[in-house]
Parts: structure tokens; sequence; C-alpha cells
């Protein structure tokens, strides 16, 4: 952003990737910027991906040639090769973002059903920026590795407030979720089960889970189980047959399967990977 009006809370610059995590995307600026009343940004094209969101105050976002109003608690990204262009709308605009950079970064961010658009999304998390800023400053390859995760848990919460909203105009798919939500690590848990607790039967129940949260309930069982058994394995020392009980699968060999079909590598090979210190 530019000088004079705007005020930099703070920002962080990795520098250029070295030897390290092969990532699927790298983040490399961040920041936390407070602007004045008068404040436009230079216009130019870009070859990243960068995520604002809105703290307080508002702004003026460019997309496409459209001029659209950014107010608090409010999300939009632009993408590589759009027109980077935006101003500030009143006496004050308070914003964090980021930046995301690889081939794999727009594909990454459009399964989140986010696109060159506005999006509600809820007060930015402060505490999630100031990791990312911390994994930004950290010259070990840990602390990329550490800022995309960052990225994604962000984009996360991004995609949630999404679904959250569409999830409203459905209450009982929104209470399907809460139980998937408690009760993800129990074996029993399954597709079938909730369709007879709810009363609906299986193709009906996958119909309106897909319409209001974007993905299956069996898919949606499956990311929550592999999200937290990756997160076992690399920050636990606990057996990899102990870690599959705990996240729902019984069969640690089908757990082992699975794992290396969604993330590309066996759970010792993962552990070794990206665990603390590695």
């Amino acid at each position: 952003m530019g000088a004079k009006k705007t005020f930099r809370i703070w920002e962080a610059h990795r520098p250029a990737a070295g030897p390290g995590f092969k990532l699927p995307f790298r983040v490399e600026y961040a920041g936390h910027y407070r602007s004045k009343a008068g404040f436009r940004s230079s216009v130019k094209t870009i070859d990243f991906i960068q995520v604002f969101w809105c703290a307080a105050g508002q702004g003026v976002i460019v997309i496409n040639g459209r001029e659209r109003i950014l107010r608090a608690g409010q999300v939009t990204l632009y993408f590589p090769r759009m027109e980077h262009r935006y101003y500030t709308a009143g006496k004050k605009w308070d914003i964090y973002w980021w930046t995301m950079q690889g081939s794999l970064a727009p594909s990454i961010t459009a399964a989140f059903g986010l696109g060159a658009e506005i999006y509600d999304a809820g007060p930015p998390p402060a505490g999630i920026f100031a990791q990312l800023d911390r994994a930004l400053r950290n010259p070990a390859p840990y602390g990329e590795a550490q800022a995309a995760s960052i990225a994604f848990q962000l984009l996360v919460r991004i995609g949630h407030s999404q679904a959250k909203i569409k999830r409203q105009a459905d209450p009982e798919i929104s209470g399907i979720v809460e139980t998937i939500n408690v009760e993800w690590h129990k074996p029993a848990l399954n597709v079938k089960q909730l369709a007879a607790a709810s009363g609906m039967n299986r193709t009906a129940l996958s119909h309106r889970f897909r319409k209001a949260v974007g993905i299956s309930p069996g898919e949606y069982i499956a990311r929550l189980r592999v999200q937290n058994a990756v997160s076992l394995l690399t920050g636990t020392r606990r057996s990899v047959k102990d870690i599959a009980a705990s996240c729902g699968y019984l069969d640690r060999h089908y757990f082992a399967r699975l794992l290396k079909k969604r993330m590309g590598a066996s759970p010792a090979r993962l552990r070794k990977k990206f665990s603390v210190g590695h």
C-alpha cells in the first residue's frame, strides 16, 4: 500500500524459497495496514493471489473493472493476471492481508469455493495473523511450511463461513454437520448412521449435504479424520495404531493406505518429513 496515508502496523516478507519443504503454495508477504482517507494504491497486474480481510472502516476494491465496497468482516481476493487497484472509502480502512504464490495456489483457493468476489467472513482472527507474522520471520524451512499451513487455516475459516451461511437455509443439515464435528473420531460414525438418525435416505442426505456444504458427508468425515491424523502424526510421538484408532480407523493398514492416497506418503514418511524439528 502507499506511503504517508498508510500506517503499517506490521508487515512480514519471507525471502525467496530455498531448499526445504515441497509445498503446494508458499506465502511470501503478509501484513496489517491502517490507511487514512485519500489513500490510493498503485495500479498493477499481479502474478500471485492476494487476500484482503477488512477489520474496520471500508475501502473500494476494483475487481475486473468494477468498484466494490469492502467492509469490516468481509474478505476479497485478487488472482494472478488481475489488475490490482483499491483505495480508502471514508476516514479509515483497517485490513489484514497475505499473498500466495505457486502453480497450485489458485486451484487450492478455488477448492474452498473462493473467487474474485467479496465474502462475509466475520472479524479477522488477529491471533492467527500474528502466528503468520512470526512464521514468515522464521528463516528455517519449518517457518515456510508453517506459514503455508497458517494460510490454509485462514482459507478454511473463510470457506467455513460461506458454508455456514449456506447451511442456515437448511438447519437439519447444520445439525448433522455439528454432529460430525463432535463425533468424527468414533469408528461407528458413517453416512449410513447419519441417514438413519436423521430419517433421510442416503441419497437425499448426500444431495442436501453437498448443496449446503460443498462436499459429500463421507468426504467431510474423511477430511476431518485425515486432518487430525496428520496433526497427531507430526505433533506427537503416539504410535500409528493408536492415532488410527483415535481418528476413527480400527484397521491401521487401511488407515495407512488412506493417508498414502490422500497425502502422497505413508504415516511414517509424513511423520519424518513434517514433524517439528525436521
